[in-house]
């Protein structure tokens, strides 16, 4: 059986990934209590921040699977700092305690581009687990739609509550929304596919979406019919910072750093899912049962 470190193991995508695993020993790096662990499954007290512990953490196992990131920068924690510089302390650990295999997650959009801070913390990581000498996949999702997401939960709270619904901008961007199973089944094929390995994969659902149609979609799902009105970027990243020392429940339910990925499309010609999985990925609408 072997036996796979996960970073990122108590996060959205980490938490469902675990049960896919469960014919592994899956060793869970967390700052704090995990909580309850599966029969498979180890937790080892760590930080991507603290290159002692990550090698400590990874002796003994076969594979890392590094999801670690953030989406938001506070408390001196920043996409830099956390996504790129936890990258590479990930594979230098990995390296020094003889792991073989790194998978890794990055974003759909990963660009060396410091208008766009978060996609280039993503592409930094990319260089460092290309140039690791273990062998490596990476996969670039979409934005990740499932039971505890941080993105259609978000988004549907909203339109339960907002008497009138805000559009950011024109509602064009793009996004092609991938459903977190299909995302784990990914994964999962690349722990037991050696053919997966050198290769980087984007990952899109089954559906492209302008914005405002998802909101639609979301809305349809909550039998709501609210009324819309479009809000300018300007004035939204204007509220974000005025709001920003504000409890984030009073804060409006996006980042700046989200506001600025607005002028970008979150689509891929090139998605690798269906090829991965063996399978349509799922559509949004038909994904969204756990929103009501």
């Amino acid at each position: 059986m072997a036996t796979i470190l996960v970073t990122g193991g108590t996060g959205f995508v980490g938490t469902n990934l675990r049960k896919r695993l469960s014919d592994h020993t899956v060793r869970i790096l967390s700052r704090h209590d995990p909580g309850t662990l599966a029969d498979n499954e180890q937790a080892v007290s760590g930080s991507i921040s603290d290159p002692e512990s990550l090698r400590r953490a990874a002796e003994g196992c076969d594979t890392v699977i590094h999801l670690v990131a953030i989406i938001e920068e506070s408390g001196g924690q920043t996409f830099d700092g956390i996504i790129r510089q936890g990258a590479e302390n990930m594979v230098v650990a990995a390296q020094a305690a003889g792991v073989s295999r790194f998978i890794h997650m990055s974003a759909l959009g990963a660009q060396h581009n410091p208008a766009f801070p978060y996609l280039a913390a993503k592409a930094g990581s990319e260089d460092a687990v290309q140039a690791s000498g273990m062998d490596w996949t990476i996969f670039r999702p979409s934005v990740i739609f499932g039971p505890g997401d941080g993105f259609i939960n978000v988004l549907a709270n909203l339109v339960r509550k907002a008497p009138i619904l805000p559009v950011v901008g024109k509602g064009t961007s793009k996004f092609q929304p991938v459903a977190v199973g299909d995302v784990i089944d990914a994964f999962g094929r690349a722990t037991a596919d050696p053919g997966t390995i050198g290769q980087t994969y984007e990952l899109g659902g089954g559906k492209v979406y302008t914005y405002e149609q998802m909101l639609d979609i979301i809305a349809a799902r909550l039998a709501k019919s609210p009324r819309k009105f479009h809000v300018p970027i300007g004035l939204m990243k204007t509220v974000v910072t005025m709001t920003s020392p504000l409890p984030k429940s009073l804060r409006p339910p996006v980042t700046q750093e989200q506001l600025r990925m607005l002028a970008l499309d979150n689509i891929t010609s090139q998605s690798a899912t269906e090829s991965l999985i063996g399978r349509r990925p799922i559509a949004l609408e038909d994904g969204i049962d756990y929103i009501n």
